[in-house]
């Protein structure tokens, strides 16, 4: 009967490791994945802003 109690803590054990690595996982696809999307609405303001001073024309900009 032991060998049974001792059976179970194992696979108790390992499903709460398994769980908690990929809680950690899942964290780090979605921190990854909103530092992507942060990075990129920038890069789309500063193409925005690039392409409204190259249509200024130059006796505009003085």
């Amino acid at each position: 009967m032991e060998l049974l109690g001792d059976g179970l803590q194992l696979v108790g054990f390992l499903a709460v490791t398994v769980s908690i690595l990929a809680s950690l996982v899942a964290v780090a696809i979605g921190i990854a994945v909103f530092l992507y999307m942060a990075d990129r609405r920038i890069e789309i303001k500063e193409r925005e802003q690039g392409h409204r001073e190259s249509s200024v024309p130059v006796e505009a900009q003085s």
